[in-house]
């Protein structure tokens, strides 16, 4: 069976010294494809600097989560557009509502 992990926050920097080696457990548990999912403008943009990477095993998403709401800009916007447009970047999000805590007005 293949699967594929959807929901990797993998652009956390508590990540940054072991990717690889979370990479490889994934792997070796039979994920074949991991999404890294953008939850701000500057994750993102890291998400698909990791697809890049890592290409065929690492996609992106990229959004802003509503933690981060408050960044969204007309610039914003315009940045998330153009990252869309990139073949590793497959899905839009992180976004919704999210009423569970208000860091973001």
């Amino acid at each position: 069976m293949e699967l594929i992990d959807i929901g990797a926050n993998l652009g956390h920097d508590s990540f940054d010294h072991d990717l690889d080696a979370v990479l490889q457990r994934a792997r070796a548990a039979g994920v074949t494809q991991l999404v890294v999912t953008g939850a701000s403008r500057e994750g993102s943009s890291r998400a698909l600097a990791l697809a890049r990477a890592h290409p065929g095993l690492l996609f992106a998403t990229a959004g802003v989560h509503p933690h981060h709401a408050t960044e969204y800009t007309a610039e914003c916007d315009a940045e998330l557009r153009a990252l869309h447009r990139q073949p590793e970047v497959v899905p839009v999000g992180e976004c919704g509502l999210d009423y569970f805590r208000d860091f973001s007005p």
